[in-house]
């Protein structure tokens, strides 16, 4: 175990986590100089955004993140509000065999990574590792999310800041699952114990249907304690029945060790995806409406 790992501390009577950030004045304390500490991290949240996926559910042969919305491609959108956070660095993009022209629309606005195999988004977000290790904080996005903005970006990570914990899940609420927001049935329910508490994200798939009536859905944009994420993320295992490597099994596992795992509601529009016909025309809808 490293310096750096060695001075985090989770206390669970009290659900409080010691993020890194409060590290440097540990090792500080301990008689190290805080260029030990810099060199341990750069300080900085990183954001990665996974593009690996295809546009074949929607009937096209492109990368689904260049599937334009409003005449912009997803990434655009995504790309955009990034830039407008005020996050420092360029982006991560995490794009996969058959998709190389998402590398030739991001230019030079982002870091372009390549997963080799597409074996789910836990694996997508590993493959970002050597460029993102030294970040304190990972902000995770969903190419085919447009509308996360980059004001909700930037109170996340603030709000990562003010309260530092393993994951921070960005969430939204339905009113009901009719209309246009029957596309979030599809979506990961949020369930809580009767303190509030987080204790999963459901799958819509394996979800009972009392699981199914929760109103409040997984948004699928994730913000993680960098250490926190590299200690762990290795320990994820892809026995399911795709066979692959989920960034929400990290919420089941912060939560099965006590450590606390925070909620950010964020606008329903922004947690729109799209994957497939009908979701595109749902966007399509919100898009014409903000242009309005």
């Amino acid at each position: 175990m490293s310096i750096y790992e060695s001075f985090r501390v989770y206390r669970r009577d009290e659900k409080l986590f010691l993020s890194s950030r409060f590290s440097l004045a540990i090792l500080c304390f301990a008689g190290y100089d805080s260029a030990d500490f810099l060199a341990m991290s750069d300080g900085k949240t990183s954001i990665v955004i996974l593009a690996a996926g295809k546009g074949k559910r929607m009937g096209l042969e492109i990368p689904k993140v260049l599937v334009e919305v409003n005449g912009k491609p997803m990434l655009g959108y995504l790309l955009e509000a990034v830039e407008a956070s005020g996050v420092n660095g360029k982006p991560i993009v995490v794009y996969g065999p058959g998709v190389e022209r998402v590398c030739d629309y991001v230019g030079d606005r982002a870091i372009c990574v390549f997963q080799k195999e597409q074996l789910g988004t836990a694996n997508a977000v590993s493959a970002a590792r050597e460029a993102i290790k030294g970040s304190l904080c990972v902000a995770v996005l969903n190419g085919d999310n447009p509308f996360i903005s980059g004001e909700t970006i930037a109170r996340i990570a603030e709000y990562h800041d003010q309260k530092p914990c393993p994951i921070i899940v960005a969430v939204g609420t339905v009113d009901s699952y009719d209309g246009w927001k029957e596309a979030f049935r599809s979506f990961g329910r949020v369930l809580r114990d009767r303190r509030g508490l987080i204790t999963a994200i459901r799958e819509a798939k394996d979800a009972s249907e009392e699981e199914l009536a929760v109103r409040e859905v997984n948004s699928g944009f994730y913000v993680f304690d960098g250490c926190w994420l590299w200690e762990n993320i290795g320990r994820v295992s892809n026995r399911n029945a795709q066979g692959e490597y989920y960034l929400t099994d990290l919420i089941q596992m912060a939560v099965d060790h006590g450590l606390p795992v925070r909620t950010f509601p964020i606008p329903l529009e922004e947690c729109v995806g799209v994957n497939r016909r009908e979701d595109r025309d749902i966007a399509e809808m919100i898009a014409q409406k903000r242009n309005k």
